[in-house]
């Protein structure tokens, strides 16, 4: 039988994991327990969860900072930072609902541990971008601070970022400092009509170059490329005006702010799209010139590019074949549980050097093994 452990304490996580360090076992390192899927097969000896460490330890909303526990809940926290006008400007995706979760469910230490983003990531950065401090036990049972408040880094690496995207592989996370953004006053979305693949690569190209700053660039086939402008109600007219001249004379229509938002979480969060559940579902990132070339490829049944045409989603039963960028399985078939890789294969150097960070963080392989497929 499994063991399960819901550690209170920073004290706690680190007694649990000089156990399993002790008695040779391994561990499902978690938080809530919503992305798990996101990773490959892992046999371990017990599970921890870090749900219980859930509390916002400090907000100073006048220096747009907030220190908070792995277990605070996206919801709570989106309502804590609403109320101030301010937001994670990365956009962090509620993905439970893709992966058979209930809405609502997923925590701030499942984002940063998987570096999940959204749609304004091609403009605004990533998750790992925005974490300025961060706490957690390695895989040697100590306590490691790095970045933000402190000064105790370890020598040679940006901890922050490197524990950011490592899917529990690294450390457990016990508490992170993350910088915000002021909320935008309004938004609106212009949707171009009836463009192919390749147009709208291509129109998404030029309205990132230019100097208008829009927010979101997708482009769903047989529905519309949308583009999202975000600002204060001064500036909007403006630059959407600005926009709609690079456009040109094609077929748009505008869409005000509470579709507009209604749009983006919808993008953001994949499921309200419906990708079939019969097909595996992957995330590719790629330069937006070879992405009509996947899609030729894989003649996936259901697909969608975001990022400014930098991101595709796909629905397909074959692993993607790409020449540049990395992909990820985001939503498997039971029967391919143990066929499909979740992740590309990093060229030798990056290899290398994974194998390097694992081994200076957790060298006995105790924290998630073989999640990241190493």
């Amino acid at each position: 039988m499994t063991d399960i452990f819901s550690p209170t304490s920073l004290d706690q996580v680190t007694e649990i994991i000089r156990d399993y360090i002790v008695a040779e076992k391994s561990l499902d390192l978690r938080t809530g327990g919503s992305l798990i899927s996101l990773g490959s097969k892992m046999n371990t000896g017990g599970t921890m969860s870090l749900s219980e460490l859930d509390q916002i330890k400090l907000y100073e909303p006048e220096e747009l900072v907030i220190t908070l526990e792995p277990g605070v809940k996206l919801s709570e926290l989106n309502k804590v930072l609403t109320e101030q006008k301010q937001e994670l400007r990365f956009e962090p995706p509620d993905l439970g609902p893709l992966l058979g979760i209930e809405k609502g469910c997923g925590t701030i230490g499942g984002i940063i541990g998987n570096n999940l983003s959204g749609p304004k990531r091609f403009m605004a950065g990533a998750a790992r971008d925005y974490v300025l401090g961060i706490e957690g036990v390695s895989g040697f049972g100590k306590v490691f601070k790095a970045g933000g408040r402190v000064v105790k880094n370890v020598t040679g690496y940006d901890v922050s970022k490197l524990m950011t995207g490592s899917y529990g592989t690294l450390g457990a996370i016990t508490e992170m400092t993350l910088k915000l953004s002021p909320l935008a006053e309004t938004e609106v979305t212009i949707a171009v009509n009836e463009l192919s693949d390749v147009e709208a690569i291509i129109l998404m190209a030029a309205i990132a170059g230019s100097p208008f700053e829009v927010s979101g660039l997708a482009h769903l086939p047989n529905k519309a490329t949308y583009v999202r402008i975000e600002g204060a109600n001064a500036s909007i007219k403006e630059r959407t005006d600005a926009v709609l001249s690079i456009i040109g004379k094609k077929s748009t229509s505008l869409i005000e702010k509470e579709q507009s938002l209604a749009l983006w979480q919808n993008i953001r969060d994949v499921e309200p799209l419906a990708p079939p559940r019969d097909i595996p579902l992957w995330k590719i990132s790629a330069p937006a010139t070879e992405m009509t070339q996947i899609i030729t490829g894989h003649n996936p049944e259901f697909y969608y590019f975001d990022w400014a045409g930098s991101q595709l989603w796909m629905s397909s039963d074959q692993t993607p074949k790409i020449n540049h960028g990395a992909f990820w399985l985001i939503r498997n078939t039971p029967d391919n549980k143990n066929s499909l890789p979740f992740m590309s294969k990093p060229d030798p150097v990056t290899e290398k050097l994974q194998a390097r960070v694992k081994n200076a963080f957790d060298p006995r392989n105790i924290l998630n093994p073989g999640r990241m497929g190493f």
